[in-house]
């Protein structure tokens, strides 16, 4: 197995144990309270308003063969790729602002720099930029791909039980359109990003591991107590 299909592997299984975990579930079958919902938007919200920081850091380390998928990425997220194109913060600001937490934006986009600004001052786990870069594509690309197979559905439940816009989910249905095949550039990009910087299969498969040790999204997106419950099943 390749390390590209490798990843892909662990994304799948990523990406099914939050949709079919509880409080997904939940959401999705409108069983969710306003409060449940409302955590979720800014749990999105806040994992994703700082993306085009992390691609720039992804464009900075990626072998040359690459740059040209993660620039187009990194442009796309940053709204530069056609004119009047809106920057995907600016559509996750429409989020907030569409679900009526708008008196929250301030705070919660200083909650999504405090989370970048940790991230960056928290101990390495690595021993060289090269075993960080590939960590840091794992998790964020893991993301698009599993945004690709999910935003769709996300997107009618929010819509259906909490009331939501088309205008106010663009950013949902955007990812559902464009992240198929951003998902499948980023698993390219990965093996080139192994391939060029000559990591043995045992190591990136180590690195990947660390990166994936728990389930970013339900960690991201939902409570602790649904994470909690997606550890006790490993």
């Amino acid at each position: 197995m390749s390390i590209a299909d490798y990843v892909e592997s662990l994304y799948r299984q990523h990406t099914e144990e939050l949709v079919n975990c509880a409080a997904f579930q939940a959401l999705a079958e409108g069983k969710g309270t306003r409060a449940d919902y409302d955590a979720f938007i800014r749990g999105v919200y806040r994992t994703h308003q700082n993306s085009p920081q992390f691609l720039a850091f992804i464009y900075a380390l990626c072998p040359p063969q690459a740059q040209e998928r993660v620039a187009h990425n990194l442009l796309e997220e940053m709204g530069l790729e056609e004119e009047e194109g809106e920057s995907h913060p600016e559509l996750l600001l429409a989020l907030i602002q569409g679900a009526g937490l708008q008196e929250e934006s301030t705070a919660l986009a200083q909650s999504a720099q405090e989370t970048l600004r940790e991230s960056v001052c928290q101990p390495l786990l690595f021993g060289s930029l090269r075993e960080v870069g590939l960590s840091v594509m794992t998790e964020v690309f893991s993301f698009e791909h599993m945004l690709a197979h999910t935003s769709s559905r996300i997107a009618d439940f929010l819509a259906t039980h909490r009331g939501l816009s088309e205008e106010t989910l663009i950013w949902f249905r955007h990812h559902s359109e464009v992240d198929i095949e951003h998902a499948e550039e980023a698993l390219l990009t990965i093996q080139d990003y192994v391939d060029y910087y000559e990591f043995d299969e045992a190591e990136a498969r180590d690195v990947i591991d660390l990166a994936m040790r728990e389930n970013v999204y339900i960690k991201r997106y939902l409570s602790t107590e649904a994470l909690a419950d997606a550890r006790a099943m490993h």
